[in-house]
Formats: structure tokens, sequence, C-alpha cells
């Protein structure tokens, strides 16, 4: 297992910018009313790149499929969550060779700034799991602490 960390380290900001964006993404584009709602959409990842230490992987087809939810709980304090899955998502490696993605990513917190982001992704080819992004971040009173524990650096 990893050690955890406090900050990012150079060569796992594009990696973590990136799953920031995709959960800045969901944010954007599910806007929840306040009261409690849920809301559903999905968007394309095709063409996405990213390096794994020993594979560069293009998605080539697939989705990620959202499901945001908030509610106001008896002292006025918002609680949300966005869980987002993959849908059919394939990818090749530099040699060609084929894998699916699976897994999901959540996110979740509340409007007092307690939040917490899991990323449980398996990269799948046909001799099982070759690659695996599992990346767990809390930001809490202003310091987000991150653990990896995946092959690869966060999606």
């Amino acid at each position: 297992m990893g050690e955890e960390e406090t900050r990012p380290v150079y060569g796992k900001v594009a990696m973590r910018t990136q799953a920031g964006l995709i959960v800045l993404a969901a944010a954007l584009l599910l806007p929840v009313a306040a009261v409690g709602a849920t809301a559903h959409d999905s968007f394309d990842v095709a063409g996405t790149v990213f390096a794994c230490p020993t594979h560069t992987y293009t998605i080539t087809s697939g989705a990620i499929v959202i499901v945001a939810h908030d509610n106001v709980d008896a002292t006025g304090t918002t609680h949300f969550t966005f869980t987002q899955t993959t849908s059919d998502v394939q990818v090749i490696d530099e040699d060609g060779n084929a894998y699916a993605i699976r897994g999901t990513i959540w996110f979740g917190g509340r409007d007092d700034e307690i939040l917490t982001a899991t990323h449980m992704l398996n990269i799948v080819g046909r001799g099982g799991v070759a690659d695996s992004i599992k990346l767990v971040e809390r930001f809490r009173n202003g310091e987000l602490i991150s653990h990896e524990f995946g092959s690869c650096e966060g999606l």
C-alpha cells in the first residue's frame, strides 16, 4: 500500500487534475436543486489518453454515466453525491491490445467543505486486471489528503 500525501507529487498533478475535471464536469453539467433532487446524465470519453507505468491507454469508445443527488438536512446543511460509472468503456494500449475499463468514481460532501472522492477503476484485458486506478481523496478543514494504491495514477 502507498503512503498518504498531503499535497500532489510532481507527475501525479496532471492525472489528479483529470480526475478533478471529471468531478467538476459532473458538477457543472448537473445543477441539482437545493431541497433534494436526483439527476442523471452521461458524457462520451472516447479519445482520452492516459499513461500507466507499463502502458499508455487510449479510450476508443464508451461513456461515463452520472447520477447526482443532493438534499438539505434538518440543520440546513446541504449533502451531495455524484456517482460516475463506466458504460462500455473500451481502450487500447500502444501495441493495439484491447481492454475495458470497469468501475466507479464517487464524489460526495457537504456545503461545509467536507469532501470525499473515491476512484476505483480496473483496466481489464483477456488475462484479467491489467492495471487499476485506485485513489481516495479527502478534503477537510482546508487540507487535501490523498491515498493512491492502484498500479496507475488517478485518471
